[in-house]
C-alpha cells in the first residue's frame, strides 16, 4: 500500500511582545487550518490563475479550430495567432479584431493574458505544435504577404480568374480563391471568405445572372453548342 509523500518542513522562530503570544498563537492556528484546506488567499490566487490558464488553453484551441476551419473569420485567426508565433515576421494589426465576432475576440483576449505570461511559445502546448502552424501561414499565403503591400484601388473592376473553393462538411461558410489581375504583370492569389449568408446570396446572384441570360435564347457569349445548364 502506498503512503503519501511528508512534506517538507521549516521551522520559523517569532520573538514578540508577551502580550501579542496569544494572538500571533490563533492567527498561526488559523493561517495552517485553512492552508490544509486550501483556503489561503494565496492558494486561492493560485487557483484562480489555474483556472485562467485553463481557460486560455481552451480558448487557443478553439482559434486554432477557427484557423484551421473556413469560417468568414478563419484567416483573422490564423493572422493572430500567427502574429503571436512571430510577431516581426507576421506582424497583427489591432484593427482586425473589428473584424471578429464578440466570442471570438474574447478568446483572442484570453489567449494574450495567456501569452504574456510566456510560460513557452503558442504552439509548444500542442503536439506538432510547429507543423501545424506553419501549415496555417501556408494555407492562409501569410508568409508572402509584405506588411506593406499595397491594396487594389476601391470601387475598380479587376480581371478575376476562379480557381477552387475551400469549406467544411456540414457549414455554408466558404472560402473563395481566384487569380486577381492588379496590374500588367500584377497578378495574385486571393481568397474570399463568405459567410452562410453571404454565400448563399451570392449563390442567388449567380443563378438568377446565369437563368437571366438563357431567357432570351443563347447568351451572347455561350459556345456554339454549349447547351442550356441543366440546373437551370
Amino acid at each position: 500500500m502506498s503512503t503519501s509523500p511528508t512534506p517538507s518542513t521549516r521551522s520559523i522562530a517569532f520573538t514578540v511582545p508577551t502580550h501579542l503570544v496569544e494572538a500571533l498563537q490563533e492567527t498561526v492556528d488559523d493561517f495552517l487550518a485553512k492552508a490544509a484546506g486550501g483556503m489561503t488567499p494565496a492558494q486561492r490566487a493560485a487557483e484562480i490563475r489555474a483556472q485562467d490558464r485553463d481557460a486560455s488553453l481552451d480558448s487557443l484551441a478553439y482559434l486554432l479550430d477557427v484557423a484551421e476551419g473556413s469560417s468568414g473569420q478563419a484567416r483573422v485567426a490564423a493572422q493572430f495567432l500567427a502574429g503571436l508565433y512571430n510577431g516581426d515576421d507576421f506582424p497583427f494589426s489591432l484593427t482586425d479584431f473589428r473584424r471578429l465576432d464578440d466570442d471570438l475576440l474574447e478568446h483572442c483576449l484570453q489567449v494574450l493574458r495567456l501569452d504574456r505570461r510566456h510560460a513557452t511559445e503558442v504552439h509548444r502546448y500542442f503536439p506538432g505544435g510547429e507543423s501545424r502552424w506553419q501549415a496555417m501561414i501556408r494555407r492562409w499565403g501569410l508568409a508572402s504577404e509584405p506588411a506593406d503591400m499595397p491594396l487594389p484601388d476601391d470601387g475598380l473592376v479587376y480581371s478575376c480568374q476562379y480557381e477552387s473553393k475551400l469549406d467544411a462538411p456540414g457549414y455554408r461558410d466558404v472560402t473563395l480563391f481566384g487569380k486577381l489581375a492588379v496590374g500588367v504583370d500584377d497578378v495574385r492569389s486571393v481568397g474570399l471568405a463568405l459567410s452562410a449568408a453571404d454565400s448563399e446570396r451570392l449563390a442567388a446572384d449567380l443563378v438568377s445572372v446565369h437563368r437571366l441570360a438563357w431567357t432570351r435564347g443563347k447568351p451572347l457569349d455561350a459556345d456554339e453548342n454549349e447547351p442550356r445548364p441543366a440546373w437551370l
